[in-house]
Formats: structure tokens, C-alpha cells, sequence
């Protein structure tokens, strides 16, 4: 029990390193929207599908022990929390407990805020690039509604002789 409880604290923490990693990246990567370098932030998704990798085998790894924990303190899965299981520790374990929740609470609302504002920046581009093809549209009939160039038909002159 207490191998699995020094378990989840581990990876709870390394939950938390890779967050604070992922708020740092989420930043950087609000500075390449705003510059709009595409290759910068087609590399950067690259990064964020690496992160996501990380997390989920980090997850994964959580679920399992939840899992053998429920089963050990007898708590039933739909109801286990790691703020319950911590309930059922002394006041030193169950302190550390609430303290990484509280962290990783705090750090899930900033990678949020992170990604609401990256969103946003995100939004407004397509907005204003669907505006831009609009107008380019709208400008000169040679377009097409799917940007392509329309075809021309050729235009007949004709001369008057008695001009």
C-alpha cells in the first residue's frame, strides 16, 4: 500500500513538471501565432502530440493505480477521489495529497487560460483570412468561391469601318 501510494505521488509530480513544460510551450506557441510563422507552429503541434503522448502514459499509469487502490481501501471506483483517498492516510501523507492536487488544480487553469487566449488568436486569423478570400472574391470575377481562377471567356472585338 505504501509502494502505491509513493507511486502516485511520483507520477502525480511528474504530471505536474509536464504540465508546467506544456504551460511554457503553450506560451511560446501564443508568441508564434502572433507572428504567424506556419512552420514554427506546424513544428510546435509536433511538440503538443509529444506532450499529449507523455500525458496519456501518465494517465494511463494513474488509472491502473486508482484502480489497485480502490480495490485496497475498498472504495468504490465511481466515488474514489485522491482528496477521499486521502482520508484514509496519516495527516503528513494526506497533507502532501492536497497539496498536489491544489498544484495540479492550479496548473491545469493556467494551461487553460494559455489555450483560451491561443484559441482566440487562432479564431481571429481564420476570421480575418476567410474575410481576405472573401473580398479577393468579391473583388474580380476571375475567382472562384473555392480560390481557384475562373475561366475567361475570350472577348470579341469588334472594329467598326466607319470609325
Amino acid at each position: 500500500m505504501d509502494e502505491q501510494i509513493t507511486s502516485l505521488l511520483r507520477i502525480v509530480r511528474e504530471e505536474i513538471v509536464l504540465y508546467r513544460d506544456l504551460i511554457a510551450h503553450a506560451r511560446n506557441k501564443t508568441a508564434l501565432l502572433v507572428r504567424g510563422s506556419l512552420e514554427a507552429i506546424l513544428e510546435s503541434n509536433k511538440t503538443d502530440e509529444t506532450f499529449n503522448m507523455k500525458l496519456r502514459m501518465l494517465e494511463d499509469e494513474v488509472a491502473r493505480l486508482c484502480q489497485e487502490l480502490c480495490l485496497t481501501f475498498r472504495i468504490p471506483r465511481e466515488e474514489f477521489t485522491l482528496l477521499k483517498l486521502a482520508e484514509g492516510f496519516e495527516q503528513s501523507v494526506a497533507d502532501e495529497i492536497r497539496s498536489q492536487i491544489r498544484l495540479f488544480k492550479d496548473l491545469i487553469e493556467q494551461l487553460k487560460t494559455v489555450n483560451r487566449r491561443n484559441m482566440k488568436l487562432i479564431e481571429s486569423s481564420v476570421s480575418y483570412s476567410l474575410g481576405l478570400l472573401d473580398f479577393l472574391g468579391n473583388a474580380t470575377s476571375s475567382y472562384q468561391g473555392t480560390g481557384l481562377f475562373k475561366a475567361v471567356p475570350a472577348v470579341q472585338t469588334t472594329i467598326s469601318h466607319r470609325a
